[in-house]
């Protein structure tokens, strides 16, 4: 006798903040709910796939998933950023894709490749508005995006020890050319925060992944690139999750990006709605949704009757 069809599974990231969706905190606070710290996407992906994520060479799987072809070697992310000086202390500012245009970003790493990239062991190069290094030898680097890191002080996640001494005498060699920089100056001039250093992080060799994935749904290049490298499919973001279940019935996994209105929120609610009713109608088994705040829910069919349950969300606990 044939074996029963299990319902697919979905696994789905958003860039909005749980926090902000009450329409939908009925609903979600009767699933199976946790706050985590906040990482990349792919880290919390895998971790809800039951899979180990990489320990390094993000920057590689990034560019990998740029570019659609393996890269060679050592390479780092290296992306720009602000750093804003408040009394003794510095703090990061991640720079959003609106503040960085592609012209601004490949004249900034041109002009380093010219003044710092003279020596054979490393190169700068940049794909769209983000950057990278490459170099013969590795070398520490920070384990997490300036998005993560974003509005705290970078010490609390750059490399450090003697072995951070390549790491931090680069920095400084960036810092003192990006202050030196024609760009800034056109930057500041026209309202824009300079670009005053670069975010060294995920360095590391792209290494080939024999993990069994779903289907992947995002245009997120990160993403892409670590499923490029289990020779899994992905697709670009098909405009809804209708499309995705659609096209891969057996679960998928999709990352929702920041549409809609200012913050995201149409096409945020218009997909955790999607999401609802293929949950009730029995479309799918079983879903966990990830958020940007670091809300995390594991949500299957049957949560609807925890009715016990409030309407609340785990509350935001300290990033330190």
């Amino acid at each position: 006798m044939a074996g029963i069809q299990k319902k697919p599974q979905a696994v789905v990231a958003f860039a909005a903040d749980g926090a902000e969706l009450q329409a939908h905190c009925r609903w979600l606070a009767r699933a199976r709910l946790e706050r985590r710290s906040p990482c990349e996407w792919l880290p919390q992906i895998l971790s809800a796939l039951g899979i180990a994520p990489p320990s390094e060479g993000l920057g590689a799987l990034r560019l990998w998933g740029q570019r659609g072809e393996r890269p060679a070697g050592w390479v780092a992310a290296a992306d720009p950023v602000y750093m804003e000086a408040r009394l003794d202390h510095l703090f990061l500012h991640a720079l959003p894709a609106s503040e960085l245009p592609e012209a601004d970003v490949r004249e900034i790493f041109g002009y380093l490749q010219d003044v710092l990239g003279f020596e054979a062991s490393s190169a700068f190069s940049s794909v769209g508005c983000f950057g990278y290094l490459h170099r013969d030898q590795s070398m520490m680097t920070a384990s997490v995006s300036p998005s993560v890191a974003q509005g705290d002080a970078p010490g609390d996640y750059m490399p450090a020890g003697t072995q951070a001494k390549q790491h931090d005498r680069l920095q400084g060699e960036v810092q003192m050319c990006l202050y030196e920089s024609v760009v800034n100056e056109r930057r500041t001039t026209a309202g824009l925060r300079p670009i005053n250093a670069l975010w060294l992080w995920g360095g590391g060799e792209a290494r080939l992944c024999s993990s069994v994935l779903p289907p992947l749904y995002a245009d997120d290049p990160l993403m892409t690139g670590y499923w490029l490298s289990a020779a899994a499919p992905a697709a670009p973001w098909p405009g809804n999750l209708e499309a995705c279940l659609h096209a891969s019935p057996g679960g998928f996994v999709a990352v929702v990006p920041d549409e809609g209105d200012a913050d995201g929120s149409t096409t945020v609610e218009a997909s955790l709605s999607a999401l609802r009713r293929m949950v009730q109608r029995g479309r799918l088994r079983s879903l966990t949704l990830l958020f940007r705040d670091g809300l995390h829910a594991d949500v299957g069919r049957w949560d609807a009757l925890r009715f016990w349950r409030g309407s609340g969300l785990p509350a935001e606990p300290d990033r330190r």
